[in-house]
Formats: structure tokens, sequence, C-alpha cells
């Protein structure tokens, strides 16, 4: 590539960026006036009630002297004025709450787009040293991968996209369907902020999402005759008859008392299955309500790519669309809500059964759509962790769009790592051909080999995710990611770190015997033993290896492994990275050349660290 090209090529990607952050900018100064805005209205609305209040109190005062109509005109006026304010003050907070989000979200898009991940979990819970390659690849933990994209809001949604990166898809159409999705959501930030928003004000914990997944595993016992019509009517108009029969004097006190006594007979037989029921669904009605306005929000959208539209389409299931058995739980939920307020629960039971309806109205629910509960919840989730690659789409204008080459293992121009910063990253073009092939790698100490093969495997994965990857063009074949890099030793389990390193190579090999194809990363393999010692086995376990489906990039410092190529040239190829030694200074350039290196540094290094003389 040319350097004026490159040089080009550079400051269009930052005009992109710049554009996305302006985007970004314009959404953060639209919300900042609207939260102003009607943060100084809520505030104003609170006055309104404490002034009606006092004016209440000073009218109530000068009333007493006058009539009892005057009284009670007064006495409403102020009651209908207060709760219009109030009903107004909840309209106002949801607007605050709303803007507030907004502008967050705007503003943790624009850190991000500088660098700075802090506000994004980094799903550390996740990061595990024996998996094939997460852990050698910083995808999980602090300034890891994972957080550069996790956009996520629910406990489901989080440990989705986690999934995704720790099992990509090795199937072409899967990679290419969820690059569709993740691009049409890059084209939609105003729904996706929507989406967040709606999400992080309805907060979803993981004891909700448990419950609301576990729905249609609750048994719901309860006796028919308990939900039957007659006894939740016929009851509850008897006792309400009696009160009025009773108030007009044409029949004796003591029947309404009965009937009190025999609804609260009902309602304390069926405490039990009340109980049950209450525990099922737990105090969650806002969350709910914040379950259908997501849904609302999917299925209100039209959509193109295949997995957007099947989430879609998953709240379509059942005798009824999810929208209105949604709505119908949150009604349910706050009617079992409204228990546990001492007066209500007193009085709902005393004259309706009102703990009788709860249950019936649950069981009836239950019986109907709790069996699609786990399938709307798990669509929901599905979501949240597509919006995440919707943003790192919008995200990195630079990074290009992987398409599948079955040529090429890989083939790449301009590749380079993207947790580096765009000022410090090091691109290389890079091609690895199909077939059984190992790539030897050789360079002296900080020359750039460990970040290189990183920057490989890395975004390997990223294209199995369905994401853009940090390159100008590459193309690909799908293939299962292996890394030995960072091999740990372990006191617990009495482990040496030289047969911790084996056990990796050894869970590599079985699964390559097994006739899994894999690509082998593999950082200065046999680190725990002798030079010699360790020459001789690398050797021996890579010839070994080329009898397999099987292909990789080996780091190394020992030139004499680059020696394969000559003995071998079918199967390895040498590469390296050269350094420049100008008397006591070193000068690294990362960029990677064919060949094996002619120079190393660690006697020059160890002197401007003062070890040796």
């Amino acid at each position: 590539m040319k350097i004026g090209n490159c040089v080009f090529s550079i400051y269009f990607y930052r005009m992109e960026k710049q554009n996305t952050i302006s985007i970004y900018r314009e959404r953060l100064a639209q919300h900042q006036a609207e939260h102003k805005k009607y943060k100084g209205k809520s505030n104003f609305n609170a006055t309104a009630r404490l002034l009606v209040f006092v004016a209440a109190a000073i009218g109530f005062y000068f009333a007493l002297s006058t009539t009892v109509l005057v009284v009670s005109a007064v006495l409403f006026s102020t009651i209908v004025i207060f709760l219009i304010l109030v009903q107004y003050s909840a309209k106002l907070e949801n607007k605050v709450q709303w803007h507030r989000e907004m502008t967050l979200i705007n503003e943790e898009n624009i850190k991000a787009l500088n660098g700075d991940y802090s506000s994004f979990k980094n799903g550390k819970l996740y990061a595990d040293a024996a998996h094939p390659f997460s852990y050698d690849l910083d995808i999980f933990g602090q300034n890891g991968f994972f957080q550069t994209i996790n956009r996520t809001v629910r406990p489901g949604g989080e440990r989705l996209l986690a999934n995704w990166f720790t099992q990509p898809l090795l199937e072409w159409n899967k990679i290419e369907q969820r690059q569709h999705a993740f691009k049409e959501l890059a084209q939609k930030p105003g729904w996706r902020h929507k989406f967040l928003a709606h999400a992080r004000i309805n907060q979803l914990d993981e004891a909700a999402e448990t419950l609301f997944k576990q729905l249609s595993a609750q048994k719901v016992g309860v006796p028919a005759w308990i939900s039957s019509s007659v006894l939740r009517w016929g009851v509850p108009l008897l006792t309400i008859a009696s009160v009025i029969l009773a108030a007009w004097q044409l029949i004796p006190v003591g029947y309404p008392i009965l009937f009190v006594l025999l609804q609260w007979g009902l309602v304390g037989f069926a405490m039990k299955y009340t109980k049950k029921a209450d525990a099922a669904l737990g105090r969650t009605e806002k969350i709910m309500q914040g379950q259908k306005s997501l849904i609302a929000l999917i299925t209100n959208e039209s959509w193109k790519s295949e997995p957007l539209s099947e989430i879609s389409s998953a709240f379509q299931k059942g005798d009824e669309p999810a929208m209105h058995s949604i709505k119908q739980l949150a009604a349910i939920i706050k009617s079992f809500e409204y228990r546990n307020n001492l007066i209500i629960a007193v009085i709902a039971n005393s004259f309706l059964l009102w703990d009788i309806q709860c249950i019936t109205r649950f069981r009836r629910w239950h019986a109907k759509a709790s069996v699609h509960m786990t399938d709307w919840m798990q669509a929901l989730d599905k979501m949240d962790a597509m919006v995440s690659g919707g943003a790192y789409w919008q995200n990195n204008p630079e990074f290009c769009i992987p398409r599948f080459d079955p040529r090429h293992q890989l083939e790449s121009k301009e590749l380079g790592h993207p947790l580096l910063p765009e000022q410090k990253r090091v691109v290389n073009d890079y091609s690895f051909p199909e077939g059984t092939l190992f790539h030897i790698v050789t360079g002296a100490n900080m020359a750039g080999k460990s970040t290189f093969l990183r920057t490989v495997s890395l975004n390997m994965v990223m294209a199995m995710a369905g994401l853009p990857v940090c390159a100008r063009n590459f193309a690909f074949k799908p293939v299962a990611v292996f890394t030995s890099m960072r091999t740990t030793d372990s006191l617990s389990k009495d482990e040496s770190y030289f047969y911790a390193e084996l056990r990796r190579l050894r869970e590599a090999y079985n699964r390559i015997r097994k006739d899994e194809r894999l690509f082998l990363v593999l950082d200065e393999i046999l680190k725990g033993t002798n030079s010699e010692d360790k020459r001789k086995g690398s050797v021996d376990f890579l010839t070994q290896l080329i009898q397999y489906d099987v292909a990789g990039i080996v780091a190394t410092h020992d030139t004499q492994l680059g020696e394969l190529a000559q003995q071998l040239p079918e199967h390895f190829d040498n590469y390296c990275f050269e350094i420049e030694i100008e008397g006591e200074h070193v000068n690294f350039d990362y960029k990677l050349q064919p060949g094996i290196t002619q120079t190393m540094n660690a006697q020059l290094l160890m002197k401007q660290m003062g070890l040796i003389k």
C-alpha cells in the first residue's frame, strides 16, 4: 500500500469517527436541555403542591366559620387540585428520569470513542484461565475486549454476549446473518438508545430474571371450587347487598357481619395458595411494565435482518401476543402488591375476596401464557446483546466487515489490535493460506511477537462473532481458535508451570486427533525446560501435528526452530519482527517481515535496566 493512500485512509477514518462523536454530542445536548427543562418543571410542581397545601389549610381555617357547603367545596377543590399536581408530578419525574438516562448513554458513548470504557462492565466473572483462548486474548477483565463492546443491561443479555466470544460461530451463513443484524442496529442509534434507556429505568436484576424465567415451572395448584365464578362473584355480591340492606335497616346487622366472616374464612383457607403465587411473582410490577415497554419497542419497529425479525416474531407466539400477556401479568402483580397495604387488604378481602380474585387471575394466566415466558425473556436478552454489537459497529467506522474466503485461512490488509489506541496501533498485512501450515515468528524481546499473535487471534474471534474487525480488508475461513500463551502454575494442584503447559498442549492435541480443525496460536512453547530440550520437544511436537488438519502461528526466540521451513517448506514458513540497535538505543517498528530474525537484545536491555554491566 502506498504511503499517500495510507495517510488518506487514516484521515478518512478519523473524520468518520469525529462524525460519530458529533452525532452523540448533538443528541447529548438535546437530552441535557430536555432534562433541565423537565427538572425545572418538576421543581415548580413540588413548590406548587406545597403552596396548594398551605392555601388549603388557610382556606379551611376561614371556611370553618361559614357554611358546611363552603367547607366541603374548599376540601373538594383542594383535593382535586392536589391530585392533579401529584399525577402531573409522576409524569414529570418519568420525563426527568428518561432524559437523564439518555444523557448518560450519550456521555458514555462519547467517553468510549475517546478510549474510556470505565462506564461498562468488564465481564471479569467470565474470565477462565482454562478456556481455549479467552484468557490469553484478554477478552474479559479490566480494559479487556468485552468492556469495549458491552452495553448490556440485562443479566441474561450480558451472559449471552459473553457466550458469543467464548463460543464463536463456525458456520459462515450464521456469521453473515449476525453481521446483517449488527449493521441494521448500527443504523438505528436512536432506537438502540431508547431500548437501553427503558431497560435501565426498569432494571431487571438476577432475582427477578430467575422468577420470570421459572414461572412456567411453578405449580399453581388452586382447587377448582375456589376459582369458581359462583364463589368469586356470588359471595362478594351477597356481602355488599347485605351491607346496603342493613344500612336501610331492612335486615339485621348480623347478616353483613356473617358474610364478611365467611369471606375471611375463604381467604384464610386459600392463604397457602396465595402465598405461593405471591412468591412466584415477587414485587416486580414496575419491572414487568419495563418488559412490556421493551417488547412494544421491538414489535413496533420494522426489521430486515433475519435474527432481528426472529426476535420480533418470538413475541407473537402463543394464543395471545406477548404484549397482551405481559400487560395482564403486570396488572396481576400490581393486584398482589395492593395486599401490602393493610387498610386496602382488610377492606378488599372483607368485601371482594381480593386474594382469591388475585390467585384465580394468576392461575388462568399461568395456564395460558406462562409456557412462553422463558422464550420472551430470552428474546429480550438476545436483543440486549445485539444492541451491543450494533453500538460497536457504529463506534468503529474504520473497521472492516469480514468476508468469507475458502482459499485462505486468513487474508488481511492493515491488520491491527483493536484494544490499542489508533495513534499507537501499528498495522501489518498478513496472509495465511488454507491447509496444514505453521508460521514460525521469531524476534527479539519486546519486538511485538505476542501482540501480533493476539492481534490475529482476537480479530478472528471478533469476525466469528459477527463484528467488524480492526483491518482495512479481512477475509477468512471460520475455524476453532486455541491458544497457549499465558499458562499458569498451580500450587493448590501441586502442578508446575511446565506440567501446566503440557496439559494445555495435550488438550489441543486431543481435539486435533479427533479430526477437529484448530488454528493453534502458541507463544514460546515449552518455556519451563532448558533450551536444547525445549527446541527438540518443539520440533517433535510441530512435526507430529502436520499429520492432521491443523494450522497456526508459533512465536519463539529460538531461531533454530526456523529451520523447519527448510526441511518441510510445504508445512512451515518463517516471519519475524526485527529491531534496530543504535549504540545503547533499541528501535522497534513492530512490522512483520518474512524470514528469521537476525537481531537479539536481551543483554542490551539488561544493561539499560542496570542488571548487568
